[in-house]
């Protein structure tokens, strides 16, 4: 969506985006040259460049890298192309993420990965920078797991896990010491629920036929192969706050897709659920705002109200302090001191997201 997903990032407050990787790569290097350029209004990019994956991935569209050469080439290739991260996907091996990591380390870029067939603590140990999604994709906890292999059930089977338990305290404890970083997307996983209602906001900004998708993807859940049950959900809210309190550094991010996530408001709704999950406002604030920087680096030029940086900031109508859900009153947007109307960002994003 290289039109309605950047005014919507920024109508809604972000101002700064890590991508975590693209089915459509050049697609993602030509959008931040855009956004660079003022030549569309967006959040300040920065790219991932494709998802990379191993010989097993069941995704068509990622970079296959199923060697440790295959890998530092990928790394290589994309970090002159102008990616400052590189993302993985679910089905390579440690061998060939250690190559990765190392690859792109010697090269001042970064790594992220949406993991399976490598466990968190593995992906930790081996020195990874970021974690997405939390426990929900932490293979850590899958009864008979075998060394680089997804098993089955992933994303499922934690809906069983006991989260308090020293095991799992255990491998928090790993991450976290590894100055591993991890990324909240509960918004995201919040939209595979059954029954959930679906956001009347989200759906006056869909195109028609996106629309119509959507309500039928949202109408089969309880029939689908995949669903998240409520107390899975109230699982990784309990991980996250584990995570945290044990000196982690989490962040919060949106995948917009599924049934109705959308960038912005996805972001957005991260922030009241965050409070649901028990951070304070001022927590879940700082979660979306300075620890996010700090997990970019940048956190040096954005991130906080600070004589200096970029004048990077949302003006709200209301209390979100109190009232959470007033989160989304934004009435401007302010990207280094230029103002943006939350308003007309949003109304020339309407009923163009899911066709540009």
């Amino acid at each position: 969506m290289n039109v309605s997903g950047p005014l919507l990032y920024l109508a809604y407050g972000v101002t700064t985006a890590m991508t975590a990787g693209s089915m459509l790569p050049y697609h993602e290097v030509s959008l931040k040259r855009a956004v660079d350029e003022n030549r569309t209004p967006g959040p300040r990019f920065l790219i991932a460049g494709p998802y990379l994956d191993g010989d097993a991935s069941r995704n068509p569209m990622s970079l296959k890298v199923g060697t440790p050469d295959a890998a530092r080439r990928a790394v290589r290739y994309w970090s002159d192309e102008g990616a400052t991260w590189i993302k993985f996907l679910g089905a390579e091996t440690r061998e060939v993420l250690r190559a990765a990591i190392e690859e792109a380390h010697a090269r001042g870029v970064r790594v992220t990965g949406h993991l399976c067939s490598v466990t968190f603590t593995e992906a930790a140990t081996l020195g990874i920078d970021l974690l997405q999604h939390g426990f929900i994709t932490n293979t850590d906890y899958i009864p008979g797991k075998q060394p680089d292999i997804c098993p089955p059930g992933n994303q499922s089977v934690q809906a069983d896990v006991d989260v308090n338990t020293p095991q799992v305290q255990a491998t928090i404890d790993v991450i976290v010491r590894n100055r591993t970083a991890v990324v909240s997307t509960l918004a995201a996983y919040e939209s595979f629920i059954p029954d959930r209602p679906l956001d009347s906001r989200v759906l006056d900004l869909l195109a028609d036929d996106t629309r119509k998708e959507v309500e039928s993807i949202h109408a089969g859940l309880a029939g689908a192969a995949f669903n998240v049950p409520p107390r899975l959900l109230q699982k990784m809210m309990v991980w996250e706050r584990a995570f945290v309190a044990a000196g982690g550094l989490l962040g919060a991010g949106v995948d917009p897709w599924g049934t109705g996530v959308l960038p912005g408001l996805g972001d957005l709704r991260n922030y009241e659920l965050l409070v649901k999950a028990g951070f304070t406002p001022e927590q879940s604030t700082q979660i979306m705002t300075l620890n996010g920087a700090r997990i970019l680096g940048e956190e040096e030029r954005v991130g906080s109200i600070t004589t200096g940086k970029r004048a990077d900031l949302v003006v709200v109508r209301g209390d979100p302090v109190a009232t959470p859900a007033e989160i989304y009153n934004v009435v401007t947007v302010f990207k280094e001191g230029t103002g943006y109307d939350s308003a007309k960002l949003r109304e020339a994003a309407r009923g163009r997201v899911g066709i540009n």
